[in-house]
């Protein structure tokens, strides 16, 4: 008996129950992944190590995360989307639960920092590309939204985490996360995720058509090397570098900023949380702006609101008003922002290798996340304090913008024929 009757009298799309799947997975992912913090303390009080040896694993995490992302694509072509999921949630589920049994420092290197962060590498991307598959119409919509997961796992599972440390210790609330993630990522995503509209019975958006510039033929795949041949692909690679790069560093160092300006560490800290708030607001409202005005206007609005916001902290005052109206521009915008590359990339060239190209992209703006952090520590060390560095950081993000805004849809070359 054939399945496409099944899905077809489903009440909705087939696609916005994946895309249920993906905020799920977001939520499980970025929730253990941003838990780690809370683990630092009891691993220190336990173990005796310094801050910068529990760093580390954190370091280690996010150079294989980054490097991971080149070979997720390879890894779909070879063994489809619902097993590459279920590995990622093997992955990311065992590293959590196989931390809770570290004795030494190595040990949280490899649990962590190698087996869990090869499974969210694989958890970040796929998700993302798989609702390009199933979404042209409302593809901005269902990728950006799929990331108010991120929000609601650092909103949730981080004072869980934090609450389960506490009433039960740090072994038995690693095996906990880790389970979660092995039971709602790897098992259930395995059932609700598939490769395709088609391979359902089912047609892109349900059957409704996209125009404008998003409304790029779902058939026009291009290859690696055909898309890393073009200006286009590399102006995004580019784009995105200086995107992550400044965005890791906004995150690291602008609760310093905000205690040297003399208000209070809490306060600070509060204002974070509003940028956590705000950005799932933004992830919701860009996501429908994205489909009506386009993926490259939507990164470009973005990119200049973080910019002006970055520009504005240089400025503002010892005032808490102030602080929570820039934190609401800067989480507006930053949640508007990083899944729109993403989704350009599908646009532009197609979905058939959407991981393998957004894998490399993702990669590059893992060594912004990376470098950029480095230099703004650097010039905070060498000035005393963060001016400096947000300087810095504002013309990042302009960089950023400059090399997006001559981005358009590519063409393909077509070799001249021989008479």
């Amino acid at each position: 008996m054939s399945k496409e009757p099944i899905y077809r009298r489903l009440p909705i799309y087939y696609g916005w129950i994946i895309f249920l799947m993906s905020v799920l997975t977001y939520l499980f992912m970025y929730g253990l992944r941003y838990s780690m913090g809370v683990f630092f303390v009891p691993l220190q009080d336990q173990f005796g190590w310094t801050n910068a040896m529990t760093t580390g694993a954190v370091t280690t995490f996010f150079l294989v995360y980054g490097l991971s992302g080149i070979f997720v694509g390879r890894l779909l072509e070879r063994i489809g989307v619902r097993k590459s999921m279920f590995v990622g949630g093997l992955l990311l589920g065992s590293g959590g639960v196989l931390s809770s049994l570290v004795n030494d420092l190595w040990q949280l290197y490899v649990t962590w920092g190698v087996i869990a962060a090869m499974g969210a590498s694989i958890l970040y991307i796929l998700p993302n590309m798989i609702l390009a598959r199933f979404f042209l119409k409302n593809r901005g919509k269902a990728i950006g939204w799929s990331s108010i997961g991120i929000s609601l796992g650092q909103a949730v599972l981080v004072p869980f985490a934090a609450w389960l440390i506490l009433i039960y210790g740090w072994r038995l609330t690693y095996v906990l996360l880790g389970s979660l993630v092995l039971v709602v990522v790897c098992f259930l995503g395995y059932l609700i995720f598939r490769e395709s509209p088609e391979s359902i019975g089912l047609e892109v958006d349900g059957g409704k058509q996209a125009q404008g510039e998003n409304a790029t033929k779902t058939g026009n795949d291009w290859t690696l090397r055909e898309a890393a041949a073009t200006n286009v692909y590399k102006l995004m690679n580019v784009s995105y570098f200086f995107t992550v790069g400044v965005i890791i560093s906004l995150l690291t160092f602008v609760v310093p900023h905000i205690i040297d300006l003399g208000i209070d560490s809490l306060l600070a800290s509060s204002a974070f949380g509003m940028i956590g708030v705000m950005s799932a607001v933004g992830s919701f409202i860009f996501g429908i702006i994205s489909d009506r005005i386009g993926r490259k206007y939507t990164i470009i609005v973005c990119a200049t609101g973080i910019t002006f916001s970055i520009f504005i902290s240089t400025i503002i005052p010892s005032n808490i008003t102030m602080l929570y109206a820039w934190a609401t521009l800067y989480g507006l915008t930053y949640g508007g922002l990083p899944e729109q590359y993403a989704t350009i990339v599908a646009d532009y060239f197609g979905t058939k290798h959407g991981p393998s190209l957004f894998g490399i992209i993702f990669f590059t703006g893992s060594l912004g996340g990376g470098l950029l952090p480095l230099i703004g520590g650097y010039l905070a060390d060498l000035t005393g304090n963060y001016y400096a560095t947000l300087v810095f950081l504002g013309f990042g993000m302009c960089v950023a913008v400059a090399t997006i805004l001559p981005v358009k849809p590519p063409r393909r070359r077509v070799s001249p024929v021989r008479s």
